[in-house]
């Protein structure tokens, strides 16, 4: 009801939704772009050589994660709803801490299944970013490492996944192809990000699966962001507790 001398209301409507599969290829370009820009100025000031771990952690992996995560606000307010929440399902409840175990369990399990494609190439390298690590293992580069693959890449990652990309799926194929072909994304991707992930593909596949499973049968991606945290902390634990040298 409205007073009598003001003009009648307007019912709000919902922004009408938008964004699709596009938007998801693109806020993952533009991470990629944004790691690009930050890396310039680095590379200008240490010459042709290698970086510092230290600045590919602190600076680089940050500027991916940043520019992804605004790039998906941006799709949010331009053609969603203008909530994370709403439109992709972002949220972390901290009861669903419990999750993180169901990620040891599973990076545990993954990583057996991969033993015997393994075998087949005993040199097969780690993934770049734990060769990274281990050229510098003090205090400094792991907590760099930690927050950067620990808490923030699964936020990151199910935002843009699990959230953008699988629910643009949703719309137009059904849930179970929907599973597949997100699960298959997210493993190319890691792929094209570092081809060393080559023989892990099988399980970034499995991985992608189940968060993909689990953000459709919980309806947001706070059980998803700690099944992939505690994918990620069990992966770092049990490489920096091997104490092994990479070549």
């Amino acid at each position: 009801m409205t007073a009598a001398t003001g003009s009648p209301a307007t019912p709000t409507r919902p922004a009408r939704i938008t964004w699709g599969l596009p938007d998801a290829m693109l806020c993952w370009l533009a991470g990629y772009l944004g790691a690009i820009l930050a890396s310039f100025p680095l590379y200008a000031g240490h010459g042709a050589g290698d970086l510092d771990t230290r600045l590919v952690f602190g600076i680089i992996l940050p500027a991916q994660q940043l520019t992804i995560v605004l790039g998906v606000v941006y799709v949010s307010r331009l053609k969603g709803q203008r909530s994370l929440r709403r439109d992709f399902g972002f949220r972390v409840r901290l009861r669903d801490a419990r999750f993180l175990a169901v990620g040891a369990a599973l990076e545990v399990f993954l990583t057996l299944a991969l033993v015997p494609i393994l075998r087949l190439d005993p040199h097969a390298n780690n993934q770049q970013l734990l060769r990274d690590l281990d050229r510098h293992r003090d205090t400094g580069t792991i907590v760099l490492f930690f927050v950067g693959a620990v808490i923030f890449a699964p936020l990151v990652e199910e935002l843009l996944f699990r959230g953008v990309l699988l629910r643009a799926l949703l719309r137009k194929v059904e849930p179970a192809t929907a599973v597949v072909v997100s699960a298959l994304i997210f493993a190319l991707v890691h792929y094209i990000g570092d081809p060393n992930t080559l023989p892990f593909l099988p399980a970034l596949a499995g991985l992608g699966a189940v968060l993909a499973m689990t953000a459709l049968r919980t309806g947001d991606l706070s059980a998803s962001i700690f099944i992939h945290a505690g994918f990620n902390l069990t992966t770092t634990v049990l490489f920096l507790a091997s104490g092994a040298k990479l070549s």
